[in-house]
């Protein structure tokens, strides 16, 4: 049975017509015949919308004439709880602030957003342009991640939208893989480097040298990047997609953490001389710039302050990674992540013998957070406790994992944080395993350009999660219970009797 090919809407271009394109030179006319209405030409007027953020999408689209530019319209803004300072939950309230209105701890200092695309749009000013020759849309097109900007025709653009199957036929050109490689040197090096906080002080001088000499690799879904006993001779930053790091022992896998742009690895390795600590495997479509162990060493050399930056995360990484380690050694390491408790920090745990079911905690919560509870009343249990349905803190959070601009992070101490340029798409509530990620919108009175003057303004949506009542003395799901059955816990210490013997624990639905 052959499967059926999805046609795109557009301009259909025959195949003597793709032969033309630079990039699809070579590629046989029965080929491109088989791929018939994957690719199509389209055509667009000054202002109106390409895609927008957020959205779902399949394609990816190579611009040929034109300008289009590249923006945010989600406000830049976190979602915090406002009023209840004399412990009336009823009266607080969630908003969406600006950062230098209420601060965090730990405030992310991340100078770029991260986009699908060529370029990072500024934190401080969320605009790009994007002119011909660009592509943007590929990971929306190769892994099905939400779209990760609004992106607008500037002037009268024709530009080709593709499914995968042609852009793949393109990722093979060496001509068009060139090209890429050279518009990242010249356009996005700069700003990639400087947005990881470790190499911001690197030199205009340094950067210039690492231009010709940087690599970028492309690496399929499950594909080994680099493994654990192997020699150490490149520094990875992450460009495209998402890298599960993980480490092999007796009891099994143990995942130590997933990286996306922004993220980098391999630094242990190097710093210490010898082989690879951890394995690297590409979780869907990555693309990596690889920084040679010459070039790595000559950093730390002109730059003794990355130097120390380097070896002090590496040195908490090992130590972090220790600290896991010894939590499973003697169980099941299999039985325990298939728990899940091996990857939370903090639980929030219901007594049974204590609960009257009253669900004051679940109310308490909500009357947080505008009616939208961040906790239900439902989960694991482990002899007579309740494991709720509540951000557990995860060590290693998979509601990270495809997050289009980057925006969910933890902290270095418990806490699950979404930053303020958060675009709403709800990747996150899908992926979190635990159901822990809600979408809380807000009416924010802003318009879309090309949009009609009469057209209502869209709500716009934040991810939110727990934040362990941080402007409280204590979670409101605590305070609120009558019975002192709630508690906010440390799993490892509050279950080490139970977690000592793996048979001992009772795992329902």
């Amino acid at each position: 049975m052959t499967a059926e090919i999805v046609k795109l809407e557009g301009e259909q271009l025959t195949p003597e017509e793709l032969q033309e394109l630079p990039f699809l030179k070579g590629v046989s006319a029965r080929v491109l015949d088989l791929n018939r209405g994957a690719v199509v030409r389209r055509r667009f007027k000054p202002g109106e919308t390409i895609c927008r953020e957020g959205e779902n999408g399949a394609t990816a689209f190579y611009i040929l004439e034109g300008t289009v530019r590249v923006s945010l319209f989600s406000p830049i803004a976190h979602v915090t709880t406002h009023g209840g300072s004399t412990g009336f939950l009823s009266r607080l309230s969630s908003v969406l602030t600006r950062r230098r209105e209420d601060k965090r701890e730990e405030e992310s200092t991340q100078q770029f957003i991260p986009m699908d695309g060529p370029v990072d749009l500024a934190y401080d000013n969320p605009v790009a342009e994007l002119g011909p020759g660009a592509l943007f849309g590929e990971m929306t097109c190769m892994s099905l991640y939400p779209r990760s900007a609004t992106v607008h025709a500037k002037t009268d653009c024709t530009m080709l939208e593709m499914l995968s199957n042609v852009l793949e036929i393109m990722q093979r050109n060496k001509a068009f893989r060139a090209q890429i490689e050279q518009d990242y040197r010249q356009r996005a090096l700069d700003s990639h480097l400087r947005g990881v906080r470790v190499l911001a002080s690197l030199s205009d001088e340094f950067i210039n040298h690492l231009r010709a000499r940087v690599e970028l690799l492309r690496f399929e879904p499950g594909q080994v990047i680099c493994k654990q006993g192997d020699p150490a001779d490149s520094f990875y930053l992450v460009r495209i997609g998402f890298v599960k790091v993980s480490e092999q022992h007796p009891g099994g896998e143990l995942v130590v953490a997933y990286l996306s742009r922004g993220h980098y690895f391999g630094e242990i390795g190097l710093l210490g001389g010898g082989a690879r600590v951890v394995t690297c495997t590409a979780l869907d479509h990555v693309e990596v710039v690889r920084i040679t162990a010459e070039d790595f060493g000559q950093m730390l050399e002109q730059f003794p302050a990355i130097r120390r930056q380097l070896e002090g995360v590496a040195e908490e990484r090992q130590r972090q990674n220790r600290e896991r380690l010894s939590e499973v050694r003697g169980k099941s390491l299999d039985e325990y992540l298939h728990q899940g408790l091996m990857e939370a920090q903090n639980l929030l745990v219901l007594d049974l013998t204590k609960c009257t079911r009253c669900d004051e905690c679940v109310r308490a919560c909500a009357d947080s957070h505008d009616g939208i509870t961040r906790l239900v009343r439902d989960g694991l249990r482990f002899e007579n406790y309740l494991v709720a349905t509540s951000c557990r803190q995860c060590r290693d959070p998979l509601c990270m994992v495809g997050c289009p601009v980057g925006a969910i992070r933890r902290r270095d101490s418990l806490e699950i944080i979404i930053e303020d340029w958060c675009i709403g798409c709800g990747l996150c509530a899908k992926n979190c395993p635990y159901g822990n990620i809600n979408l809380h919108e807000f009416a924010t009175g802003e318009k879309v350009p090309g949009e009609s003057a009469h057209h209502k303004a869209a709500p716009k949506k934040k991810a939110t999660t727990c934040d362990l009542c941080r402007n409280q003395a204590e979670p409101s799901c605590v305070y609120a219970c009558p019975h002192d059955a709630a508690h906010r816990v440390d799993p490892h210490t509050y279950f080490s009797g139970v977690m000592a013997d793996p048979g001992s624990g009772k795992r329902n639905g």
